[in-house]
């Protein structure tokens, strides 16, 4: 049993990185770490605590990017965004921003695959979410595949439809906090942050 959960695992992990890469910063000691690097449109930043109080700030970032604020102490320990828009996204410690507690990183196009619009392939709503979420499956052709993962990166949600379907996600049995929702299609990817509040 221990064995087939570990190759699960395995398999569940290679298979989200043939999606996406996570790039971890780590908060502590008045300094984001590393202070700057590239991603990819659909990639995941996520930002782990380590130590102190901070916050992670979005300052200036790319027209049409959505603006975060998140705590980052012993009760809130990481937080992750998903960058949809190229760019350069600045970002700081509004506790430390005097001490130089700055980051940045710079989003490119994702090479391999194409990145949707929700109007495009999915639409989602309404966010935040209660005991459901309703999906209107915009693209036709091959089938959807909906996956939710919390901000550790575990999976909660796995769900094939197909595209011509409308759907609601059931989100009763989830825990309140910040999903990542990624729908795949084909070649064609979308990712957007979800919101779940009882």
């Amino acid at each position: 049993m221990k064995k087939s959960l570990l190759l699960s695992a395995a398999i569940f992990c290679m298979a989200i990185s043939s999606f996406a890469t996570v790039h971890t910063v780590t908060v502590a000691d008045f300094s984001f770490t590393p202070s700057s690097f590239s991603a990819h449109v659909g990639d995941t930043v996520m930002w782990t605590w380590s130590g102190g109080t901070h916050t992670t700030t979005s300052e200036t970032i790319p027209a049409g990017a959505a603006s975060w604020n998140s705590n980052m102490t012993s009760v809130a320990t990481s937080f992750m965004y998903v960058p949809t828009v190229v760019g350069t996204y600045n970002y700081e410690c509004t506790i430390h921003v005097s001490m130089g507690m700055t980051g940045s990183f710079t989003v490119t196009p994702a090479t391999g695959v194409n990145e949707m619009s929700a109007a495009s392939m999915i639409s989602v709503f309404p966010n935040p979410a209660s005991n459901s979420v309703h999906l209107q499956f915009n693209a036709t052709g091959l089938p959807i595949t909906v996956t939710l993962t919390d901000m550790s990166g575990k999976q909660v949600i796995r769900k094939r439809y197909k595209a011509l379907n409308n759907t609601d996600l059931d989100l009763q049995d989830i825990p309140n906090g910040t999903y990542i929702l990624h729908a795949k299609q084909g070649s064609d990817t979308y990712n957007q942050q979800l919101v779940v509040s009882h």
